[in-house]
């Protein structure tokens, strides 16, 4: 795990601002015992640690410390000290400002002021959940000249792969559509815009032919990103669940 650095124009779209979604993540976090790597004000001194402690009323947060009480000391003389950790495949990170000693029981802490925004990245690599094809995801592609109504085959917060029947009408690389929607079982139906990115036809095991296209999101509002990174999630859960 390491520090991310984000542009200006990054932090709309990868910034959580919101108090309950912030102790939303940090409880997923600890739930599952991420490993969180805390690193020091120069970003080269670091340990691995985990959050035991999520205090909102008391306004802080309580991490494990090391085991090597110099490098304790130096991350606790810090003036400011960035946590990174990874859940379900997406970068969390924030910064904090300079952390204070604390115990729990026997326990020795770190303890942190709760975080007003918090990084939530997953640019470099979207995860891409194949969708399921008894509870379909369903996108209405808004053309100009209709409604053309598409199989969502695949999906992650970076864009959608589509189905639908040529005699419903065709997408071509490059064309841009505004006022799309998408649903999601079970979570809902949200507006997007797509890119068509790639077309190409394939011929099912029934001789019946398909047009399929690669979209990419554009300007996904944070919200519907959100939305759709939690569907990804609940979906690859219950997968995984029914197997283990």
């Amino acid at each position: 795990m390491k520090i991310e650095l984000i542009t200006t124009e990054d932090r709309g779209r990868y910034l959580v601002g919101h108090a309950a979604e912030i102790e939303r993540i940090l409880h997923e976090v600890m739930d599952e015992k991420n490993i969180v790597a805390v690193y020091g004000e120069n970003g080269k001194q670091f340990l691995l640690s985990t959050l035991v402690a999520i205090e909102p009323a008391k306004g802080y947060l309580l991490f494990e410390q090391g085991v090597d009480d110099a490098m304790n000391a130096l991350l606790l003389g810090s003036s400011e000290c960035t946590f990174a950790t990874t859940h379900d495949q997406v970068h969390i990170q924030f910064s904090s400002p300079k952390m204070e000693s604390a115990r729990l029981g026997q326990e020795k802490l770190f303890r942190v002021p709760m975080p007003q925004e918090v990084l939530r990245l997953q640019r470099r690599e979207y995860y891409r959940l194949v969708t399921s094809v008894v509870n379909p995801v369903k996108c209405l592609i808004n053309t100009g000249s209709g409604l053309l109504e598409s199989i969502v085959v695949d999906i992650s917060i970076g864009g959608v792969g589509v189905l639908a029947y040529p005699e419903d009408g065709r997408l071509k690389a490059g064309e841009i559509f505004h006022g799309c929607r998408i649903t999601l079982p079970g979570t809902g139906e949200f507006a997007v815009g797509l890119n068509v990115c790639t077309t190409f036809e394939i011929t099912l095991k029934n001789g019946r032919l398909t047009h399929r296209a690669g979209c990419r999101f554009i300007d996904l509002p944070p919200s519907v990103e959100t939305a759709i990174q939690r569907y990804i999630i609940q979906i690859d859960r219950e997968r995984r669940a029914r197997y283990t």
